[in-house]
């Protein structure tokens, strides 16, 4: 009966294998809703968004690398208010509406689809104890730290219109990205000058192309030269 109200973040992408390549058939799932206010507010695409994984090779000088690793490592979150109360709303009229699970002969009652609302609040509220206890350098490719969403976008939640085309414009993706993580056994592909090395970093997205991002960083670290790569799902 339960099978449509899956907690927002259930679906995930898998993480990278040890030589940075993305799983064999890595996620071509549908997307599961996130976000909060209101739940319904997701748009609702034609079909399968499929997880898309990416390698950014960033290389220069050293002192230059040892800023921007400092700049670019944060807790790889986009920092949009909770308000446990109102995703309780959501669930309760989501549980109770046209599609939820009190329709239909063997359905939830109504004090059913509270229980359900209240047990979703206590999940959300517990991932969101354990999201504020992340280290500030949890990820080391955080988009929120290179290109700031402004606290006016934030205020509107992450499921409004206006703050996706937000991200999607300054982001070219309108979730942050995951699994984020550093490649240490990937190279630049190209012999560095003396005092110079490179970093690569690993991540998935769903949908757009995370370029903005990256044009952004270009201009910030004149110094270093930054190359991001769609890798294959194989």
């Amino acid at each position: 009966m339960t099978e449509n109200l899956r907690l927002p973040w259930a679906e995930l992408p898998p993480p990278a294998t040890r030589d940075g390549e993305a799983p064999a058939g890595a996620l071509r799932r549908p997307p599961a809703r996130r976000g909060r206010r209101p739940l319904s507010a997701w748009p609702k695409p034609a079909g399968p968004v499929p997880w898309q994984w990416w390698h950014l090779l960033v290389h220069g000088p050293d002192a230059a690398m040892d800023a921007f690793g400092a700049e670019a490592a944060g807790p790889g979150l986009i920092p949009w208010p909770f308000d446990a109360e109102r995703v309780e709303e959501d669930m309760f009229a989501l549980a109770i509406g046209r599609n939820g699970p009190a329709r239909g002969r063997a359905g939830l009652s109504v004090e059913g689809c509270r229980i359900l609302a209240r047990q979703f609040r206590a999940a959300a509220e517990a991932r969101h104890a354990r999201l504020t206890l992340l280290p500030a350098g949890a990820c080391p490719l955080d988009f929120h730290r290179l290109v700031p969403v402004p606290d006016a976008i934030l205020a509107l939640g992450a499921t409004h219109p206006d703050a996706r085309a937000w991200l999607q414009r300054h982001w070219g993706i309108a979730e942050a990205p995951r699994q984020v993580t550093y490649l240490p056994g990937r190279k630049a592909g190209r012999r560095l000058a003396r005092g110079h090395r490179a970093m690569v970093f690993g991540f998935f997205t769903r949908g757009g192309n995370p370029m903005p991002v990256v044009r952004r960083a270009e201009e910030h670290y004149p110094r270093l030269v930054f190359g991001l790569t769609e890798r294959p799902l194989t």
